[in-house]
């Protein structure tokens, strides 16, 4: 490693005595010129011998420049002989400050810029340690370690993050009236007037053996204060940061939110029915209708749910301080949302491929003249919108986002005029022109529609639970129009019984005449929505017998990963793969099982925002290093116990800052294993904490560049995910709002709570943790500049063992099925993500190959473990086997 120069500050000091570890990668202020310094010194012999040897001090400290300062000391120039006087102090060049330091007899310096005035002995002044060294590297860590520790008792706080130079250096800050204590021996310290608060034998090894202190550098900056994490009420423990916010907003807490919560185990449907008749008894609320003002009764609902997570509408925010107690509530939070894996091109990219080369590269051209373009196969396209598609021919388009409407009216559609969805669509119809099309759009945060999607695309769903709060709200609608009709008809009746041109008699006419109007117009509207809601679930119910079903969204946090979500097991055990093998019947009488589909799933286009792998903690501070030793440190770093964050914006441009005001949000998710009879259960073992630092002057022009400001940890959690018999999966979430433009960087610190005198417990407990950055509301997205590897994972449920996972070449992309998931290997295939139009990314490349999977069904391939059956290699390019081609143009 290259030295740093010896024309800088914390160099121009420290150099001399730690040429082996000083960093090149830590950048310090400029050297002033003149020194301030105070050192203490020791000789140790009889008389004559001392004063020959203070002469030859004297002599160095001439040298050296050094001017001594006496002001309020008697005799000083008695010291020569006095065997206790052992402090000078006085001022030095900058220059002369080796010679000082080479000199033995002197053990401690204590040193600051000449013009700089020490503050009141309350107030905190920043200092940076260097302490003796010539220990193995394990006992330097151990000394650095006791030293801090043995500091705390004299007020000394310690800095985060910075470069501690192979646990030579130690940085911090005490209080100003404590400072001459380091120059004394500090084991020593604190003292009282006749002994030491702790004597030196009850100290450890090796501090007990060796005075700590060498150096003592002043600082003319102030650390930045501790970070005091806001409190979190009792009842608000349950709700993540984001829900806190929304409730804390008082005009939000009045509003109807969605959210999603997590609970103690998977609900059947019992347990959901008697969650909706709670909902319907204790959490409705009577509101006036926007319409007619009338009171009406607007119920607490369930919309869906998926796994531990049930998603719920309130009719008022503020009523979830209250279902937050209710039993097998874990937490709440608000919906997670899924991840486009498609975007527009940015400006300056390569030309989109040519429909003709895609199907020619793939040679799909080929299949297509042997008469194998999917005929009598049916794709099932998932996607948030669909823009441009709705009138194509051949095409079938179901709007889920129906069902979360109490009038079931889609959600509107955003302005644009391509989308993911349509880009993928078009790419698996030109796979497979004749296959049937169905898009089915999703609301991007509500994963239990994808899940509806694949159960009614299997042929073993009846009704959603979206649909069936549907059905609730519309059969109580109903009959609250039937009983205002009779009351609105006898009122009419009355009304209109007297003829009278009395004002009152035709005031009471028109207002009744009025009335029913418009309960004749609800309940046509209730007609309406009833239609809809029936045409809505005849649709869902024709998924069914699909050959090919292709998801565009992933997500990368809120579900467990590593193939255990839901989602992921349900596509294993419910469609075409190798995780569970197919029934085969030979009975000529019992009928046959329909064919699985085959899910192709778009990768998660998240590389460079995810971070996953092993917890280690080769030096035992608690903090993860992100890269194994051999790893190269990048440049201006100094540690890899840091990740730092840049800026990914839209067109791929990535910047080293972050933007001030930008919200961000750190999601770390693992999984435990657990012993019900030993150790583990509901709370984690293992706990993970996120804490982001804001480095405080990268440049080093006013303070080291190693020095950081904590600006957020989390503050609550972790929460629980799932809690298995075997093994739990937890999550802990940080959001914050970036104070000012700068560089920003991740910490990850772990925290054993198993007894540690059992060191054989620590082999079951391998933690794979996976760290995600995104924005929140903002463009472009937070990627990890430091260390970011692609084996994090391909997101959920792109890590599902049958799916059929699909990435786009030309580009890095996330691999495997997650950090704790090794041999599994994803992506599955990878193919152009370009054919679709001005839309690229992986959503295009997953609807090209769906396309081409679903020819190669309707040319006979059986769709059970459908890769290897036709002989496409898991990994490689998609393209269609030579093998396969011929002989499929022989029969």
């Amino acid at each position: 490693m290259t030295h740093v120069r010896p024309a800088r500050w914390l160099p121009a000091v420290l150099l001399l005595v730690l040429p082996s570890v000083a960093s090149a990668q830590v950048v310090y202020p400029a050297v002033p010129e003149k020194l301030a310094v105070e050192f203490r010194y020791r000789i140790t012999a009889d008389r004559t011998e001392r004063v020959r040897q203070f002469r030859a001090m004297e002599a160095t400290l001439k040298d050296a420049g050094f001017v001594r300062d006496t002001t309020g000391e008697l005799e000083p120039e008695l010291d020569v002989f006095d065997p206790t006087a052992e402090r000078m102090r006085g001022t030095l060049p900058a220059t002369g400050f080796a010679k000082l330091q080479g000199d033995p007899r002197i053990k401690t310096i204590l040193f600051r810029p000449a013009d700089f005035a020490v503050p009141g002995p309350e107030q905190r002044v920043a200092v940076r340690l260097a302490l003796a060294t010539g220990f193995t590297p394990g006992q330097q860590q151990r000394f650095h370690g006791q030293t801090v520790a043995h500091l705390a008792r004299i007020g000394f706080t310690e800095l985060v993050g910075y470069d501690p130079q192979g646990f030579t250096i130690v940085r911090g800050d005490l209080p100003a009236g404590n400072l001459f204590r380091l120059v004394k021996d500090v084991r020593n310290e604190p003292s009282g007037w006749f002994a030491a608060d702790a004597a030196e034998v009850e100290l450890p090894v090796p501090l007990r053996d060796v005075n700590p202190v060498r150096l003592v550098q002043v600082l003319n900056v102030a650390d930045p204060a501790p970070y005091a994490a806001p409190p979190v009420a009792p009842n608000r423990a349950a709700f993540t940061p984001d829900l806190r916010a929304v409730l804390d907003n008082m005009a939000a807490a009045g509003q109807p939110l969605r959210v999603e919560v997590v609970t103690d185990r998977v609900f059947d449907t019992g347990d959901i029915d008697r969650l909706r008749t709670k909902l319907m008894t204790e959490y409705s609320r009577v509101l006036p209708n926007p319409t007619t003002k009338r009171p009406e009764l607007a119920p607490a609902t369930v919309e869906g749910s998926v796994g531990h997570v049930l998603t719920l509408r309130f009719v008022v925010a503020s009523d979830l301080e209250r279902f937050a107690a209710e039993p097998g509530v874990v937490y709440v939070r608000l919906p997670r949302a899924a991840t486009e894996t498609a975007a527009p091109a940015p400006a300056g990219a390569p030309a989109a491929t040519a429909p003709d080369a895609a199907l020619r590269a793939t040679k799909l051209d080929a299949f297509h003249k042997n008469g194998f373009l999917g005929d009598g196969t049916k794709v099932i396209v998932i996607a948030t919108d669909f823009p441009g598609m709705k009138a194509t021919p051949g095409v079938t388009l179901l709007d889920l986002t129906a069902e979360l409407s109490p009038d079931v009216e889609p959600a509107p559609s955003a302005d644009a005029t391509e989308s993911a969805g349509t880009a993928a669509a078009r790419a698996a119809r030109l796979a497979a022109p004749k296959a049937a099309l169905v898009l089915v759009r999703v609301d991007p945060a509500s994963l239990f529609q994808v899940v509806t999607v694949a159960r009614f695309a299997r042929g073993d769903a009846t009704f959603s639970d979206a649909m069936q709060s549907r059905i609730v709200e519309l059969t109580l609608r109903t009959e609250e129009l039937k009983k205002r009709n009779t009351e609105a008809v006898l009122e009419y009746r009355t009304a209109t019984a007297n003829n009278s041109d009395d004002d009152r008699a035709v005031a009471r006419r028109d207002a009744a005449t009025k009335a029913l109007n418009d309960l004749i117009a609800e309940e046509a509207a209730t007609s309406k929505a009833i239609a809809r809601a029936t045409a809505l679930q005849r649709s869902m119910e024709a998924l069914a017998g699909a050959t090919v079903v292709v998801n565009t969204l992933a997500w990368d946090a809120g579900f467990p990963m590593d193939g255990l979500s839901a989602l992921s097991q349900y596509v294993d055990t419910g469609y075409a793969g190798d995780a569970v093998a197919e029934p085969i019947s030979r009975s000529a009488t019992r009928p046959r099982l329909s064919p699985r589909p085959v899910w192709v799933q778009a990768a998660s286009p998240a590389v460079g925002s995810v971070w996953g792998g092993p917890f280690v903690d080769a030096d035992g501070n608690a903090h993860a290093e992100f890269a194994p030793p051999g790893v190269p440190l990048p440049k201006g770093e100094w540690t890899r116990e840091l990740n730092f964050l840049a800026s990914r914006a839209a067109d791929g441009t990535v910047t080293p800052t972050l933007k001030a005001g930008t919200k961000l949000r750190l999601t770390v998710q693992w999984r435990e294993t657990h012993d019900s009879a030993g150790y583990g259960g509901t709370a984690a073992v293992f706990p993970l904490t996120v804490r982001v630092f804001q480095q405080l002057d990268p440049a080093g022009k006013v303070r080291a560049s190693d020095e950081l400001k904590e600006v957020a940890r989390p503050v609550g959690g972790p929460y629980r995910l799932v809690a298995e018999p075997t093994y739990g999966i937890y999550e802990q979430v940080v959001e914050f709002a970036v104070p000012e433009d700068g560089r920003y960087a991740v910490m990850l610190d772990g925290q054993e709570l198993y007894d540690a005198r059992l060191p054989a417990l620590r082999r079951h407990l391998q933690v794979n943790p996976r760290v995600l950055a995104e924005f929140v509301g903002a463009p472009g997205r937070p990627v990890f500049a430091s260390f970011a590897p692609p084996a994090g994972g391909v997101g959920m449920p792109a890590d599902s063992r049958s799916a059929v996972t699909v990435a786009a070449t030309g580009g890095p992309q996330l691999i495997g099925a997650g950090p704790g998931v090794a041999l599994l290997v994803k992506p599955d295939l990878f193919a152009d993500g370009t054919v679709g139009g001005a839309v690229r990314g992986n959503a295009v490349a997953a609807g090209f190959v769906g396309g081409g999977l679903a020819a190669m069904v309707g040319s006979g391939a059986a769709p059970t473990d459908l890769l290897r059956t036709v002989g496409l290699p898991r990994g490689g390019l998609y393209v269609v086997p030579e093998g396969w081609l011929r002989f499929r143009s022989s029969r």
